[in-house]
């Protein structure tokens, strides 16, 4: 069941990871989010994929997690989770798109709200539909924002005061606004929403993909470190692309004016 309800394909080197329970909203379950697990790992490991999709099927991206079950006793388990783990490891278990070393793009299609307002801000980009919704309504259910996403990464993306407004109101936001404030890169009409996450993969695909894998981890890790710590990444870093026959493959493919044919060494 969980293979039907989050649907996986590689095309032209973009891996599609599509919420497919359009019958409750693509209302996130457990089961759905121990196969997004795998399907990341999938991802992470196979060097065909140079790039990852997130979207939903249907007319909303994620009505948020399916609470139809047992609530009190999933937050049982995630306590317990969270006291197996550290603090790194227990993040990283949840983010689940911002772990994965390649570009990643939401295609958000109507509404995401909750959970699903978390994975939106786990990726790198985000795409609207013109019929996309965003809210984190955790407050309206007695709940801080799950993954912390919410609370840590959205202040970074629209500033302080515009997540504080978000976060303390739960209140949902419409696709112009999500524009408005940068949470969104674009915004494009429904039957646009693929095609233009697909674009916005081939323009993530033209570089080094080990340089892209360092550069992501450069960008996020920089938001935890002192700027002393982030330059002295920066530097490792890019000897250590220097080194690669991607970057002799860049620089000979300058020269020679053609397009440069990666290797991913």
């Amino acid at each position: 069941m969980p293979k039907e309800q989050v649907l996986y394909e590689e095309k032209d080197g973009v891996g599609i990871i599509t919420l497919n329970r359009p019958e409750r909203l693509n209302a996130i379950t457990h089961d759905m989010l121990r196969r997004l697990g795998e399907l990341i790992e999938e991802v992470r490991k196979d060097d065909k994929v140079r790039v990852m999709v997130l979207t939903g099927m249907g007319r909303a991206f994620s009505a948020g997690t399916d609470i139809s079950g047992d609530v009190p006793l999933v937050s049982e388990l995630e306590i317990q989770h969270m006291k197996q783990k550290n603090s790194t490891e227990y993040r990283q278990s949840l983010w689940y798109f911002n772990s994965i070393p390649k570009p990643t793009i939401c295609a958000i299609n109507g509404a995401a709200v909750g959970i699903a307002s978390e994975f939106a801000l786990h990726c790198d980009i985000r795409i609207a539909a013109e019929s996309a919704r965003f809210g984190q309504v955790f407050v309206l259910r007695g709940m801080t924002p799950d993954t912390g996403a919410g609370t840590y990464l959205l202040p970074r993306i629209v500033g302080l005061s515009k997540a504080c407004e978000l976060v303390f109101s739960g209140e949902i936001i419409d696709a112009q606004e999500m524009l408005r404030i940068g949470l969104v890169s674009q915004v494009v009409p429904d039957d646009q929403l693929m095609p233009a996450a697909m674009e916005m993969a081939k323009k993530m695909q033209r570089g080094a993909p080990l340089a892209v894998q360092m550069a992501k981890q450069l960008m996020y890790m920089g938001l935890e470190r002192s700027m002393e710590a982030h330059w002295e990444a920066t530097r490792y870093n890019f000897q250590l692309s220097c080194k690669t026959e991607d970057f002799q493959e860049g620089i000979k493919s300058f020269f020679e004016k053609r397009a440069p044919q990666w290797k991913g060494k």
